[in-house]
């Protein structure tokens, strides 16, 4: 038996997950998981709009585990890139599997947008501050 269709009103748990897994005062790393369109976009562009709000002007936008996207969704994303830019800042979307890359390429944004590969956090140094120093490890 197939599942049964989604309907517009009908109550669904959340499809999208939206978390900043690090921040400094200048800096942070969301992560998105899950599926990404015009219903399910606005707690990411108010997590993006509320580190802007804050003053980081260098935001990375790890996509790797977004299962769907469709083009009203960059709206937001859009939107932040050009008011970062405005602030010498800049949006960088890191994660980027071929789902998103397709959606980017047809919508013409992979042009407008900084795009990185499938890395997603792996260059984004973390602020002294907040290392924990190396413990020998007990074999």
């Amino acid at each position: 038996m197939s599942p049964a269709p989604r309907s517009a009103g009908s109550p669904e748990e959340p499809r999208i997950s939206v978390e900043t897994a690090r921040c400094d005062r200048l800096r942070a790393l969301i992560k998105v998981t899950g599926e990404l369109d015009l219903r399910t976009a606005a707690p990411l562009w108010a997590v993006l709009q509320g580190h802007v709000n804050s003053g980081r002007r260098f935001l990375r936008l790890d996509v790797s585990e977004v299962t769907f996207l469709d083009a009203t969704a960059l709206t937001g994303i859009t939107s932040i890139h050009r008011e970062l830019l405005h602030r010498r800042g800049t949006l960088v979307i890191t994660g980027v599997r071929s789902l998103v890359a397709r959606v980017l390429r047809v919508t013409g944004l992979d042009a407008v947008l900084f795009v990185s590969g499938p890395r997603a956090d792996d260059d984004l140094p973390v602020p002294f501050s907040t290392v924990d120093p190396p413990r020998a490890s007990t074999a």
